[in-house]
């Protein structure tokens, strides 16, 4: 595997754990790390996230995010020997939003299949 991709899968699970076990913030909500991309260069990682809740909660928890990207910075020092930590961008998944309404979609044309 090569070494960006390895990278990648470590820094997911890391983001992810500091997330959801050590931000204590009540305004973050139900948060999961769908996935990182990771910069050839290792200057930019675009964090994607998937939120519980509407639009007033995604919006609240991305600002949260934003806020504690020091924080979060800080922890992941601790743990990865890079020679730049990477400026984080957080960025909603919209993607499991489509999913469940193409399940939806095709839901409706099973029900209207068997009438």
């Amino acid at each position: 595997m090569e070494r960006l991709k390895k990278t990648e899968i470590d820094l997911q699970r890391e983001i992810s754990f500091i997330i959801n076990s050590k931000l204590k913030d009540p305004r973050i909500g139900f948060v999961t790390v769908t996935d990182v991309k990771l910069s050839s260069d290792y200057h930019y990682l675009d964090i994607f996230i998937s939120v519980m809740g509407d639009d007033e909660k995604i919006n609240q928890s991305l600002l949260c995010l934003k806020n504690c990207e020091g924080f979060i910075k800080n922890n992941l020092k601790k743990r990865f020997r890079l020679k730049t930590m990477p400026e984080l961008k957080f960025i909603y998944d919209k993607s499991i939003d489509y999913g469940i309404k193409v399940t939806e979609l095709l839901e409706d044309l099973k029900k209207k299949n068997r009438l």
